[in-house]
């Protein structure tokens, strides 16, 4: 297939360069002032992330609908590998070590199980959502990696893809009672999805409830990330000048807690900026499901902008001690190649399905 380079949108294009930028600035200032090690790496997968984002905007969307369920197989491949053969870190083993570079496969998966489903529901119809029995087959395209990660384990990203499964079975149109007895299912099963969890699991939500219980471990992160925040006030401390970041108080704070490291040292009005940068996105790719004319496309950006929506929702809350600490990262602005790059890749194919809809608008016109 030849691909012809298509123009991306310049205003939404613009914020994702424009938080990717501010996320430069800030590794740069919490490294003590030095490109090393995080700016210039991170500088260099943003290079292959926009490489990412032209690729995906200018491969027509119909690509992605037809090889939907084989990319989402490969993706469950590559998950069992990291089962077999996955590289081992923080006692975690979610990533396939190639040499030049440690991917994670689950990050792949999020967005090739919004193609399936997206796949799925489109060739489906409006009408069949309402059985029963349609949604067995989704729920399974969802099951499975879910159940492959919690091994892993990754709560985060189990958490998100459950929940943008749900957000893309409301938007598909499936009754809301279904998701009144799920929801009551899940609760009647909390006891022994708690006896599931592992320890380290476990003392992070005994912990959200009450951050004091274990100040000097499990405890500490959310403890230091409220400092860091409370301590930039309106306007921060400056860049260069957070003692929680600067004396190494704030763990992950290139990764995880960015958001707090941003808050102590650019302040209130820097973390209002960069959700406000979020918020303008989101309305964008919000905008762009609305105009979509075809079940696929809509479910593809619908899906993807409540993905993005929750990363956002729960790195900040996490932050905040508002959720208990999971590993997810702040779009576009943490630490990490893997995430980076899928998450400007899903936002080329946002920008693919725009493209589409405004070239089938000027040939009806």
């Amino acid at each position: 297939m030849k691909i012809r380079i298509r123009p991306c949108p310049l205003f939404p294009l613009t914020v994702v360069i424009a938080i990717s930028l501010l996320a430069l600035l800030m590794l740069y200032s919490i490294g003590a002032g030095s490109f090393y090690p995080w700016c210039v790496n991170q500088f260099c997968r943003l290079l292959l992330g926009i490489a990412a984002v032209f690729i995906a905007s200018s491969t027509p969307v119909s690509f992605w609908k037809r090889r939907a369920y084989f990319g989402y197989m490969i993706c469950v491949v590559m998950l069992a590998c990291v089962a077999v053969v996955g590289k081992i870190s923080m006692g975690a083993q979610r990533w396939l070590s190639l040499y030049f570079f440690n991917l994670q496969p689950s990050e792949l998966m999020r967005v090739a199980m919004i193609i399936a489903l997206s796949r799925y529901f489109a060739d489906l119809g409006i009408s069949a959502v309402t059985r029963n029995v349609s949604l067995i087959f989704p729920t399974s395209l969802m099951a499975i990696p879910v159940f492959m990660v919690l091994l892993q384990p990754d709560l985060g990203t189990a958490t998100i893809l459950f929940c943008t499964f749900v957000a893309i079975l409301f938007a598909c149109g499936v009754q809301i009672w279904k998701f009144i007895v799920t929801l009551a299912g899940l609760a009647g099963a909390m006891p022994l999805l708690w006896n599931m969890l592992h320890q380290y699991q476990r003392e992070r939500v005994l912990v959200f409830l009450n951050p004091e219980l274990d100040p000097s471990r499990s405890g500490y992160h959310v403890i230091q990330s409220q400092i860091a925040l409370g301590s930039g006030g309106l306007y921060g401390k400056g860049l260069l000048n957070g003692s929680q970041c600067q004396l190494n108080f704030l763990p992950e704070k290139q990764t995880d807690f960015v958001f707090a490291a941003l808050g102590e040292e650019l302040g209130f009005a820097g973390c209002a900026a960069l959700i406000a940068l979020y918020a303008m996105l989101m309305i964008y790719n919000l905008g762009v499901a609305m105009r979509a004319r075809d079940r696929f496309g809509q479910t593809l950006v619908f899906g993807i902008n409540a993905m993005l929506f929750l990363y956002i929702f729960i790195n900040i809350s996490m932050v905040c001690g508002l959720l208990p600490v999971v590993g997810i990262p702040l779009p576009f602005f943490s630490y990490g190649g893997s995430a980076l790059i899928v998450l400007l890749f899903c936002q080329g194919l946002i920008f693919a399905v725009d493209i589409e809809n405004k070239t089938r608008s000027g040939i009806k016109r």
